[in-house]
Formats: structure tokens, sequence, C-alpha cells
């Protein structure tokens, strides 16, 4: 397994393209990470994490992560947990992905994000219902509809979020 920690911006002594603009990176053991790429197997997972283990990006091709401020390792494709993504809700503890634990404040925080997608999402649905009631043109289904609809959206603006995560959401209307 490979492991380069904590990449920062350097000048190299001989830097062949002083005039570029090119921003180079070395790890802290003075790894250059043009130079790492070639370490790399074609058919493992590489991920960039933080400083506390999150990872923020992963990929096959190493050449398109760019771990400045961050570090990298090389992960067996047997490795990867499933559901793996790399949009922070997993973490690397130094040899394994492992699932990211998290503070009861960051589940309340969750728990409100997907709540207001959800109260988002029976807003939407709720719009043209009331239309249709609004202008008198509503169908018996329409109106038995925009009732599961609004109690839908009354039960997700009464749940208890501070329970988070052990929330029992309310079933989507059918």
């Amino acid at each position: 397994m490979i492991i380069y920690k904590n990449f920062k911006s350097y000048v190299p002594k001989n830097n062949p393209f002083p005039e570029a603009g090119i921003i180079f990176l070395c790890d802290a053991e003075g790894n250059d990470w043009y130079e790492s790429q070639k370490a790399f197997s074609a058919d493992t997972l590489k991920i960039v994490f933080n400083g506390e283990g999150v990872i923020i990006s992963a990929g096959g091709d190493v050449s398109a992560l760019w771990p400045q401020n961050n570090s990298v390792a090389e992960i067996p494709l047997a490795g990867i947990p499933e559901g793996f993504s790399a949009r922070g809700e997993w973490c690397f503890d130094g040899s394994n992905i492992i699932a990211k634990s998290y503070t009861p404040e960051e589940h309340i925080a969750l728990a409100e994000t997907k709540r207001a997608d959800l109260y988002a999402a029976s807003n939407a649905a709720i719009a043209p219902l009331q239309d249709a009631v609004d202008i008198d043109d509503v169908t018996e289904e329409e109106m038995a509809s925009l009732k599961d609809w609004k109690k839908y959206r009354v039960a997700l603006n009464r749940l208890d979020l501070s329970v988070a995560p052990d929330i029992d959401w309310p079933q989507l209307p059918a």
C-alpha cells in the first residue's frame, strides 16, 4: 500500500519551467507529486484524504487527483467497501476505508439537510395540486394526493431532529 502524506506546494531547485506558473507539490518526506504518480498501480483506487482522514476525492487515474494540503493512499479494489463514495462520508484510518463517525452535531446537521431536501420535494409536489384547487379544476385523485402531501409536510415539520440519527422519517406519499 502506498501512502504519501501532507502534500504542500514548493519550488523545485532545478525548476524546468520557471516562467510557466506550474504548481509543484511534495509530501512530508519531500517526494514530488508528479514523480510519485509513477509508483501507483493502474488497477487500484487512489484516495485523497484530509488531516482528519476524511476522503475528499478518489479515482482510478492518479493523475486526475490534486492532493494539495492533503494526503494520498492507494487502496486495492478488494478493499473498497460497498456504497463507498468520495463525498465526505468515508474516512481512511491509515490502512482501510471506514465509514465516517459523526458527532451529535454533525448528525443533526445532516438531518436538517435531509429534511430541507424532503421539504423542497414536497413543496414541488404540492404546488401544482394546490394550483388545481385554487382555480377550481381539481380532481378527486388530485385532492387526495394534495392532502397526503400536506400531511407529509406537516410530519416533516414536526420531526425532532435532536435525536439524529435515530429519526423515524415519515413515508413519502404514493
